[in-house]
């Protein structure tokens, strides 16, 4: 079975850590990845902040960052009987930039006549599936590319929220790879 720990580390915005990693180990156990193990941190906007401008050169906040560790060597050797595991990366989100976004979300949907709910912990999980593609390979830079991916993460999404999460324009807030 997949491992992802899920570790709350902002200070004042909660959403359930366990609930989040199971989301995310369903994904894995799919998409045919038993042995995945990754890490997710929710933080906050300047903790985010900080981290886009260290490693993408970006100022500001992000919703989410993802980092792959790719190993290019075989790694050590492994005794006959050990079970190898596949160390995906890290995933962070910023709780601040979701709750924002999700009450953009909230108010377009208002504005479309639907149904006004959306949580925290709907843009998270949203966030969490977008970040674990990235770490699993897929991309959204060409056109065919973002078609694939938006399509598994309409997949994964379906059972979290019908909202159409990827109709909100998510530019204004330096949305992260």
């Amino acid at each position: 079975m997949p491992h992802v720990a899920t570790h709350n580390a902002h200070p004042t915005l909660q959403v359930s850590a366990p609930r989040l990693s199971r989301h995310l180990r369903g994904m894995l156990h799919e998409l045919g990845r038993p042995r995945a193990v990754v890490d997710v941190q929710l933080i906050d906007d300047p903790t985010i902040a900080e981290l886009n401008e260290e490693w993408r050169g970006v100022a500001g906040a992000t919703d989410v960052l993802s980092f792959a560790l790719e190993d290019d060597d075989e790694g050590p050797e492994l005794p006959p009987d050990a079970v190898p595991v596949e160390l995906l990366g890290d995933i962070l989100i910023s709780l601040d930039t979701a709750a924002r976004q999700a009450t953009d979300m909230r108010a377009f949907l208002r504005d479309r006549g639907l149904s006004a709910r959306y949580s925290l912990w709907q843009e998270t999980c949203f966030l969490a599936t977008h970040g674990l593609l990235h770490l699993l390979g897929y991309d959204h830079q060409r056109p065919e590319e973002a078609e694939a991916m938006e399509a598994l993460e309409r997949r994964f999404i379906a059972a979290v929220t019908s909202a159409p999460v990827h109709e909100l324009d998510r530019s204004t807030h330096g949305h992260a790879a």
